[in-house]
């Protein structure tokens, strides 16, 4: 038996190769699936990334193999070090087009730090625009290893496909049987209707079948086993899981958060079980509020994030309650590229039409001073790049921890999570965005949250009229909150119609403002029906006009239309 993982960044090919491998062991016929058959989610097949691991077993020349194709989004990092802990081996797969980037890093480190067998592949040999020699050298540089250890293939066309099916068998090693009673690392989960919640496991020592009481160390919760089965990818129950295998219980379960990722599950009553290494509770990274486009539709949002809740163990969700879009929810998400995905799901699955507020950082405050998350920040690209990306991360308040420089650059940032995402409260776009634009498209980055510290920001507030919109109101740290405060005025100075009179918009920052903009009133001639005639008629009605508008700028509402608000958070996802 071998366990192995692919892994490799974003759109390298991991699913296209885990197809290639399916179709050597019979599993599937060629050219009567889909591509990416494992990414079952319509969403990351169209987006052709993996947002969620996928496991199967299949049997090849007499050897089976438990296979993991792996998230390809850095918002799923601890699902990909979950599932490093479950495997003997990775494929680490390098785009021929692309060499190595972030999460070729990352996940490699992660593979090192677990002493694993890893094996380097470079995947779209077939391209017109592969690089086979650069990235061969990249490789060599960056794992030490000879050029013939570095296999060359097309997953797309299966070049080269067996014969590295071959060194997973001759170079991973079969799982280490350990003595004792039964012992598990879940992995991933699952909500089923029928089924209760479904973990995915694998079995250290010992054995467990249907019937079994277990439980789960870190929530203390116990169940008794309904089913155990392998992946084929489909569910396919059998008598007994094995040390050493990779499959599944059916827990009946109905809370999902009470099988968690990276977990232990054990035999119930069993006083000598310990939890396995690496467990930690996964927080939201994230916050956004989503709110039903339609008022009226508010009852459908409830009953979609419910459901949606119980199959996504990473949000978290509270009602509340705004002035100008009603009803809804403040939903927290692992990333921005979480919250997109939530939000499709949504619209598509839920037949809902929602607007999603700009993904911000959860600023914690104690004893009136700001705490934000920070993040270690791995960036990878070219070396003629270099001088561009530190300017950039100088902007987004981001402390150099270390720079490798070899045919490509390493550099790894201290950073603020807030600088990283961008959006209104930092008045910057994405960093992703800033990488791409100044690299051509050639650096990339991976992030891992390391804590909060404390930092100088309050709450900036928007006045519109001398009243204080909630909707508006945001965090921002102090150094970019001139900058902000322009962008945001000057926002809804363009968004907010004109009144019947004079319209003031301000941000306020620290009990000052720090800009302001001004909307002029429509302007009605009331003179228009006087024909001729004595000059003092018009000016009394100018006179009585201008008293008018003194007396509605006084009493009168600023009227902020909902596609306000729509067009505003929009423009700022």
């Amino acid at each position: 038996m071998r366990n192995f993982a692919i892994i490799a960044h974003v759109d390298h090919g991991k699913s296209t190769l885990a197809d290639r491998f399916l179709e050597l062991s019979g599993v599937l016929k060629p050219g009567e699936h889909p591509e990416q058959f494992l990414d079952r989610n319509p969403i990351s097949r169209e987006r052709g990334i993996t947002i969620k691991l996928a496991p199967v077993s299949f049997v090849w020349k007499g050897v089976k193999f438990n296979l993991i194709d792996t998230p390809g989004h850095v918002d799923f990092y601890y699902e990909v070090d979950r599932t490093l802990s479950c495997v003997e081996g990775v494929i680490l797969l390098v785009d021929a087009t692309q060499g190595i980037q972030a999460q070729t890093v990352s996940n490699t480190f992660k593979a090192l730090e677990k002493d694993l067998v890893i094996i380097p592949a470079i995947n779209k040999i077939d391209s017109p625009n592969a690089e086979v020699e650069k990235v061969k050298k990249q490789i060599q540089e960056f794992l030490g290893v000879d050029a013939s250890q570095i296999s060359k293939i097309s997953a797309k066309k299966g070049w080269g496909v067996e014969e590295l099916l071959e060194r997973v068998v001759k170079e991973v090693p079969s799982p280490k049987i350990e003595k004792g009673p039964f012992k598990a690392l879940i992995f991933d989960s699952y909500y089923d209707t029928y089924k209760g919640v479904i973990g995915f496991i694998r079995v250290f020592s010992g054995e467990i079948r249907a019937g079994e009481k277990v439980k789960f160390l870190a929530t203390g919760e116990e169940t008794l086993v309904q089913e155990v089965g392998i992946f084929t990818p489909d569910l396919r129950p059998v008598e007994v899981l094995k040390e050493g295998e990779i499959g599944y219980i059916c827990t009946n379960l109905r809370e999902i958060r009470k099988v968690r990722v990276g977990d232990t599950v054990a035999l119930a009553g069993d006083d000598r079980a310990s939890p396995l290494p690496g467990y930690k509770r996964v927080k939201p990274m994230v916050y956004a509020s989503i709110f039903p486009v339609e008022t009226q539709a508010f009852e459908d949002l409830k009953k979609a994030i419910e459901k949606l809740y119980l199959t996504d163990s990473a949000i978290e969700y509270q009602r509340i309650y705004s002035k100008a879009l009603g009803s809804g929810f403040r939903v927290g998400f692992l990333g921005a590229l979480h919250a997109d995905v939530v939000r499709e799901r949504l619209e598509r699955e839920f037949g809902l039409e929602l607007v999603l507020t700009p993904p911000q950082v959860d600023f914690q405050k104690k004893d009136d001073k700001f705490f934000e998350p920070y993040a270690k920040v791995t960036i990878v690209s070219p070396q003629e790049y270099i001088a561009k990306i530190t300017e950039i991360a100088r902007k987004r308040r981001g402390k150099l921890l270390s720079m490798d420089v070899k045919d490509f650059a390493i550099l790894e940032y201290e950073m603020p999570i807030s600088s990283m995402i961008g959006g209104l409260g930092t008045g910057m776009s994405s960093l992703f965005e800033d990488l791409k634009t100044v690299s051509s498209g050639y650096a990339s980055f991976d992030w891992e949250f390391i804590g909060y510290k404390e930092t100088q920001a309050d709450e900036m507030q928007i006045l519109i009229h001398d009243e204080v919109v909630e909707e508006f109101s945001i965090i921002v740290p102090q150094e970019n909150a001139q900058r902000v405060a322009r962008e945001y005025v000057e926002k809804l100075r363009k968004l907010i119609p004109r009144q019947l009179f004079e319209v003031k918009i301000q941000a306020k920052y620290k009990g000052r403002i720090l800009a302001s903009a001004r909307i002029a009133p429509y302007r009605r001639d009331v003179t228009a029906p006087l024909y001729g005639g004595d000059r003092t008629r018009k000016d009394k009605l100018l006179k009585k006009q201008k008293e008018g508008k003194k007396r509605l700028k006084a009493i009168g509402k600023v009227h902020v239309p909902k596609e306000v608000f729509l067009k505003l958070f929009k423009g700022s996802s």
